[in-house]
């Protein structure tokens, strides 16, 4: 999903719903996590920005990486799902998109899990941030949604909580309106180009707060464990109403995608804010150890 030039005409304006825009929308609970900060302002990709270092971690592994039928070779790339945002539109992996015949056989949508090599635990605010690879217009936003769900096992996966007040389908060149959507990845901005051999864009990840599954039966008895947070799981959610919000609303986004080849959810990377802490070494030479382990993240595109 990279549409460059989406025609003005199918832009329709919404009223504006209780949740984030598609960036920095401080008073909403779900406002957009900058991907890179510093001088040239929060959300830019420029030269001279950085990595937003809230991000203790980012996704190290990935298992299960089931896309569905059509996307091109291009796009199944889980490996560009790794590391550090870049913000580049093309650093993503696609989990492509059912169409109507098998949505309606009942065809499994496109998916992948995550994996850390530290887990994610239940902290203040935001736990974790993901980045799609969605695009701003003043109309606002062209972006394919997904479920996000979370395991411990790796097995038992617990879904967030969605809520989706679009109210008409979105036609393929159409938009959406971030602010009826909560709890549901590619809500928020994330792209950026190459402009005379220098990068700059827009980066902003959609925020997820573990606290929103306190009252779920896997915490309640035990099978998730909101401290020992391993996989995160990420679904493609086709944009016809067929799949739906916590309140059994239709979840509606552009449909059919209308790039061939890399429909549906474009994963571009998963940021940990709140990682389990790390013990303290007890001797000098486990914190020389640990110290010549420390490594910083900067701007690089993954391979």
């Amino acid at each position: 999903m990279f549409v460059l030039g989406i025609l003005a005409a199918t832009m329709e304006n919404a009223q504006a719903g209780p949740f984030s825009g598609p960036t920095f929308d401080p008073e909403k609970i779900d406002s957009g996590i900058p991907g890179f900060v510093g001088p040239d302002g929060d959300g830019q990709v420029t030269p001279d920005n950085f990595v937003n270092p809230i991000f203790e971690g980012w996704a190290t592994g990935f298992k299960n990486y089931l896309p569905t039928s059509g996307v091109e070779a291009q796009w199944l790339t889980p490996q560009k799902t790794l590391g550090p945002v870049t913000g580049d539109v093309f650093d993503i992996t696609s989990l492509g998109e059912l169409n109507e015949n098998e949505i309606n056989s009942g065809v499994t949508p496109g998916q992948i899990t995550l994996t850390f090599d530290t887990p994610i635990r239940n902290g203040s605010g935001a736990d974790f941030a993901v980045f799609e690879n969605g695009f701003e217009f003043e109309e606002g936003l062209f972006a394919e949604l997904a479920y996000v769900e979370v395991a411990s096992d790796g097995i038992n996966f617990t879904r967030f909580p969605s809520t989706s007040l679009t109210s008409e389908a979105v036609e393929p060149f159409g938009i959406l309106d971030s602010t009826n959507i909560y709890n549901l990845a590619g809500k928020h901005v994330n792209n950026a180009g190459v402009f005379e051999e220098e990068i700059f864009g827009s980066s902003w990840g959609t925020p997820f707060d573990l606290e929103n599954l306190i009252e779920s039966s896997d915490v309640k008895d035990g099978t998730l464990d909101l401290n020992q947070v391993n996989y995160v799981r990420i679904v493609d959610i086709p944009g016809n109403g067929a799949f739906l919000d916590d309140s059994n609303s239709p979840i509606l986004d552009p449909y059919p995608t209308p790039i061939p080849g890399s429909g549906g959810f474009d994963l571009e990377a998963v940021g940990v804010i709140n990682p389990v802490a790390i013990p303290e070494p007890e001797s000098g030479l486990g914190f020389l150890v640990f110290a010549a382990l420390g490594v910083g993240y900067k701007f690089t595109r993954k391979q």
